[in-house]
């Protein structure tokens, strides 16, 4: 009887279908067995040779070849590499291990042929090794009707079904980090519901609130603020679990608007544009087919982690510190008069050379990023209708209001004042 395999850790049906295309390719008998020797698959259900089928009907007969399948699955998880081996009725035989993160789930086991035509000697082992055999003279029949195969040929059979293998468990790899990531998730969502409630915070009634929190995620993305992108994303997708109440087409929809709005941060954050809507457009293919909640929100958290790799590009490892600092000092220090020198005897480093970094690594100026933020900073300040246009330029460190404006506009398309009388 075939025993099942655990699906979340080998795909039954992607490993039926190599396999199966193994088996086409060499026309050689292949199942797959458990560390025990027990058969959980056989592609396509080819049956094993007529030799086979007899010494299993016999009294003992399937033990004492799952004894032989035990121990050559771990003698080959032991060395990790293709094991041949003769089994207890004289065939040749070769196990390949299945091993994911250094634990073996089985083998892929191959062969039931023989290396040479049978002669005498090889009959005289036969009936030795198979004494108490109904008939011996029908398993003599049945054994010259095995395939022959080469020692090299078995040999390359054996290194290429390695190679399918490795692939099937290098593929299994990422399937079991995806849910080790997706299980993460669910219980950091429970973990801020339970928060919530704790607190006594007032559950989503509408979406004004989501969105106001979406904006907010969307200028971290701008600004490449990876960590509070990071925690904005996980309390958005918290109030769209709990707005949803899990509802498979309204989570789709939002996810795919909030994957398109991220795109769009992120190419005005200064990413590749032509690489950031192929990304894009991958996603929107990745997510037709998925029936989990939890699987759309692990795929919105992947898309923006590599949104917000293609703003920064930090070519030199070494400089990743440097340039991290001074964004983060920058953030910090925004409504200052801030210039050049005052970030760069911050990091005890050059002007010049920190001018150079920044040029080289983030694709833009210094003061290029530090007007960023302050315009960020100001979209939101804007939000509160107690400040006025010139109270915000001086919050955010412009001095002049009249360049306040300009700049304004530059990056939002409308001035100060036009934008912040649209949202009243």
């Amino acid at each position: 009887m075939l025993q099942p395999l655990d699906s979340n850790l080998l795909d039954p049906k992607h490993l039926e279908e190599s396999l199966g295309s193994f088996h086409n390719a060499t026309g050689l008998h292949i199942e797959a067995i458990n560390n025990e020797g027990e058969t959980f698959s056989v592609p396509g259900n080819f049956e094993r040779s007529e030799f086979c089928r007899y010494i299993r009907c016999q009294a003992e007969g399937e033990r004492r070849c799952q004894d032989s399948y035990k121990r050559a699955s771990f003698e080959a998880a032991k060395w990790e590499e293709p094991y041949f081996f003769r089994c207890h009725a004289g065939l040749v035989i070769w196990a390949v291990p299945i091993m994911i993160r250094g634990v073996s789930l089985g083998s892929i086991i191959c062969g039931q042929v023989l290396m040479w035509e049978p002669d005498h000697f090889f009959f005289q082992e036969l009936k030795k090794l198979n004494a108490g055999i109904e008939s011996f003279e029908r398993l003599k029949s049945m054994a010259c009707k095995l395939e022959v195969v080469s020692p090299s040929r078995s040999q390359a059979a054996a290194d290429m079904l390695f190679v399918v293998v490795n692939h099937l468990v290098k593929r299994n790899i990422n399937s079991l980090e995806e849910i080790d990531a997706t299980r993460l998730q669910q219980q950091q969502i429970r973990h801020e519901i339970e928060e919530r409630k704790r607190k006594n915070l007032p559950d989503l009634s509408d979406y004004d609130d989501y969105l106001k929190k979406e904006r907010k995620f969307l200028r971290y993305i701008r600004l490449g603020d990876r960590t509070r992108a990071d925690q904005t994303l996980q309390s958005l997708l918290t109030d769209l679990y709990t707005k949803t109440v899990g509802d498979l087409e309204t989570v789709k929809v939002r996810i795919l608007e909030l994957a398109t709005l991220t795109s769009r941060a992120a190419v005005e954050g200064g990413a590749n544009a032509e690489r950031i809507m192929r990304l894009l457009k991958e996603f929107n293919k990745e997510i037709e087919g998925i029936e989990r909640v939890e699987k759309f929100f692990y795929k919105i958290q992947r898309i923006v982690e590599t949104f917000l790799e293609g703003i920064f590009t930090l070519a030199d490892k070494k400089h990743i510190a440097i340039v991290k600092n001074a964004r983060d000092f920058i953030m910090e220090n925004y409504a200052l008069p801030l210039t050049v020198t005052d970030v760069a005897q911050h990091l005890f480093i050059s002007s010049s050379h920190l001018s150079r970094l920044f040029r080289e690594e983030l694709d833009c100026t210094i003061n290029d990023y530090l007007t960023r933020v302050r315009v960020e900073q100001a979209v939101e300040i804007m939000k509160k209708p107690e400040f006025s246009v010139a109270q915000v330029s001086n919050a955010v460190g412009f001095k002049n209001q009249s360049y306040f404006s300009k700049v304004f506009r530059k990056y939002i398309g409308v001035t100060p004042l036009t934008y912040k009388n649209s949202l009243y």
